[in-house]
């Protein structure tokens, strides 16, 4: 709690906003739920819309009562409901998923846009579908007022965007007899995991146990297999299913160390933040990484290693004492969703100012 008292502190936007966020994501999985709970506890009127075939509507002032519409139905309320709101911000988080609802919404509810770039929307598009998929991003940014990013690499490919970055809401967890004889591994298990880093790192440590969760990628078939593969050929690690926010800190509370084998030097990892990052560190954890940006970036708070190899003395140096750990567990303050609240509110009312004057964001 302390964290988030201290997150208080920093400077609020004094006028109160009515946010709509539009979401593809399950609320149980998704991020940004934490960023909407964040908004709606600083003072704001926060809608939640959860689109798919029939929306699931929740207003988090009442957050245990949802309603469910129909799309015919749910433009109707969107039109009742924002409409006449002058101080409307609405943040687009749904992919490149709804790009045609996106532009009508606009047009029904008016309001200030953000589009959210949480990462490349075109990873993994190939073909024909890269082509579709790259139309579809060019439809929502230009129907945006502005966007925002969560890794800064993005801004090479987004120079206009403002970046926001992610974030946790864990809180530091006491681990009174911390084990250092297995590792968790915290990851959507699709093409940016190193599935041959992580067999070569069980084969040269094969005292420690290697924990995963996570949800595999049901749009690549291969990786089922591989996982498989990786499960059956190596009696150390382990899959152990999906995980959904709530269960977070239960898991995060059984481990001392994570490890993030991310594929280095690709540009499949170049342009994420990976929300492990955080919920690990807020927690905590000592946090193993492979080389990618968003590691670079977070500078001495993590370990990088390049070889399989540097694991298992890593783990033994992180054993034997304080000195080798990185992470004091103060990160709560500066990755809290409390304080990305505030910056992405802060960035709305230069927006707005901007555009009030005539000019861009």
């Amino acid at each position: 709690m302390r964290d988030i008292r201290q997150a208080l502190d920093s400077p609020q936007p004094a006028k109160r906003w009515r946010v709509l966020l539009l979401t593809c994501r399950d609320p149980a999985t998704d991020f940004r739920l934490a960023l909407a709970q964040e908004l709606q506890a600083l003072g704001h009127d926060v809608t939640y819309a959860f689109l798919k075939r029939r929306p699931v509507v929740t207003e988090l002032s009442s957050p245990n009562s949802s309603r469910n519409f129909s799309l015919l139905s749910f433009f109707y309320y969107a039109r009742m409901e924002f409409k006449q709101h002058s101080s409307l911000i609405v943040l687009n988080s749904t992919n490149l998923t709804f790009p045609l609802m996106s532009l009508l919404l606009r047009n029904t509810c008016g309001g200030l846009w953000c589009f959210d770039m949480h990462d490349d929307l075109l990873y993994g598009s190939t073909g024909a579908a890269r082509r579709k998929a790259a139309i579809a991003q060019r439809v929502l940014l230009h129907g945006s007022d502005f966007v925002v990013h969560a890794a800064p690499t993005l801004k090479e490919l987004f120079p206009a965007s403002h970046h926001l970055g992610n974030a946790s809401s864990i809180a530091r967890i006491a681990r009174s007899r911390p084990q250092f004889d297995r590792l968790l591994i915290l990851s959507s298990l699709d093409a940016r995991l190193d599935f041959d880093f992580l067999a070569a790192a069980a084969a040269a440590n094969p005292n420690l146990d290697f924990h995963i969760y996570g949800q595999v990628s049901q749009g690549d078939r291969c990786i089922a297999q591989r996982l498989d593969r990786l499960v059956s050929q190596c009696p150390n690690v382990s899959y152990r299913g999906p995980y959904v926010n709530a269960g977070l800190p239960s898991i995060l509370g059984d481990y001392a160390v994570s490890l993030a084998p991310y594929i280095a030097h690709s540009p499949l990892t170049r342009y994420i933040d990976p929300l492990r990052y955080y919920h690990c560190l807020n927690s905590g954890m000592e946090l193993i990484s492979t080389d990618i940006p968003k590691a670079r970036d977070l500078g001495d708070l993590l370990h990088i290693v390049h070889r399989p190899d540097e694991i298992g003395p890593l783990m033994a140096r992180l054993a034997n004492g304080w000195s080798a750990r990185r992470n004091s567990g103060s990160t709560g303050q500066a990755h809290h969703w409390r304080n990305r609240a505030i910056t992405f509110l802060n960035l709305a009312t230069d927006v707005q100012a901007a555009r009030a004057k005539g000019g861009g964001s």
